[in-house]
């Protein structure tokens, strides 16, 4: 099954596929964390925001209108310790299949990196009486931590002369904008996750941005989240560069790797790029991976002519990987014209994540999609 956008507008684009291409000066570690270079903290430094948030419980949501309300403290937060407001503020929007809204944390970091984070929680049954309340105490539980690690990442940067946040540890003009982890948790099937690294290039030309996504996506099975009997089947990411409200749409061929449980070894590199002069994004080739078992693999649905990219995680066997948590590192990199805060809102790509969960012959499937978008501050 692939999810095939309309290709309406094509006939508008112009011809860049030749210049958006690979544009890396190295290649370099895929590795898990966030790189510093330490100086110490002055009056004269920048200051992130604190980390604001939103709590629900007992059934009740947290609407969209009160996620921006905790993304507006922030940046009052900001502008107070700064006496200046960002640039633009990147965030981002959300639907869930399944779930409701029950926890969300945002952030703005000493180099005006918005950091966000929500959790998702619902059930099989609507009704009160038999609901176990276990999704919902499962999000609350790691909440504490969740906002921890956004805290962690704002003191960080203001202590930092150099950083290079996510997994994505080499880069060539650009830098990251925005970071949202989301965790869809629905009793009793499991959680489905992911992290999305916005980054944008810093060349600055007002002819046109390149943007990229590098989306950690994971899949942990009620086996293992809930203790029932829902294994993993397969889980799609899917970066729709084609919902961009930016016109000059061009996309490049995306990159993934696995991670988590996984049947064999690998061994990769990874870099992103963009090299002297605009629109010659990339994410760089060069990684690759091998399996002395067969237990997962990834199929590219990518259509470049068609500006999204879309890759599936397949589980084939083993308990393993069918029983614990499993995942994978999809990018993708697109250029557009440019992004001015007198636009306004405007969205610069939507991203999906689905997780399908199997128990002996019926199957269900979680879904959330995140719209990201820039507005003035």
């Amino acid at each position: 099954m692939k999810e095939s956008p309309s290709g309406d507008g094509n006939d508008n684009r112009t011809n860049r596929r030749a210049v958006l291409k690979t544009g890396a000066l190295g290649v370099t570690s895929l590795v898990a964390g966030t790189g510093l270079a330490s100086a110490e903290l002055n009056e004269k430094q920048p200051r992130g925001s604190a980390v604001h948030t939103a709590k629900a419980s007992r059934g009740a949501t947290i609407s969209d209108e009160q996620r921006r309300q905790v993304r507006r403290r922030a940046v009052r937060d900001f502008e107070r310790k700064n006496g200046r407001s960002p640039d633009t503020i990147p965030a981002s929007d959300l639907q869930s299949d399944d779930g409701d809204v029950v926890a969300y944390a945002y952030a703005l970091d000493a180099n005006g990196v918005g950091r966000a984070y929500t959790g998702i929680a619902g059930e099989d049954t609507d009704d009160p009486e038999t609901q176990s309340g276990r999704a919902e105490a499962l999000i609350h539980d790691r909440f504490d931590g969740r906002v921890a690690e956004l805290s962690s990442a704002v003191t960080a940067s203001e202590q930092a002369t150099t950083m290079s946040g996510g997994p994505v540890t080499g880069t060539n003009n650009m830098q990251q904008i925005y970071s949202h982890k989301l965790e869809n948790a629905i009793d009793p099937y499991g959680v489905a996750g992911a992290t999305s690294y916005w980054y944008q290039d810093t060349l600055g030309s007002t002819d046109g941005d390149v943007h990229s996504f590098n989306s950690p996506a994971g899949f942990e099975p009620g086996t293992s989240a809930f203790g029932s009997d829902w294994e993993n089947d397969w889980g799609r990411v899917f970066h729709q560069w084609d919902e961009t409200e930016m016109g000059n749409v061009d996309v490049d061929y995306g990159q993934w790797q696995p991670y988590g449980t996984q049947g064999g070894s690998s061994s990769r590199s990874y870099s992103l790029s963009v090299s002297v002069g605009w629109m010659t994004a990339s994410v760089t080739a060069g990684f690759s991976w091998s399996y002395t078992q067969p237990d997962v693999e990834v199929i590219d649905e990518s259509s470049s002519y068609h500006n999204y990219n879309q890759w599936q995680l397949k589980v084939n066997g083993g308990d393993d990987v069918s029983q614990n948590f499993v995942g994978f590192q999809p990018s993708s990199a697109a250029s557009m014209d440019h992004y001015d805060s007198s636009m306004g809102e405007k969205t610069i790509c939507i991203n999906k994540v689905k997780g399908q969960f199997v128990n002996d012959g019926s199957e269900h499937w979680l879904a959330h999609t995140t719209t990201f978008y820039k507005e003035p501050a």
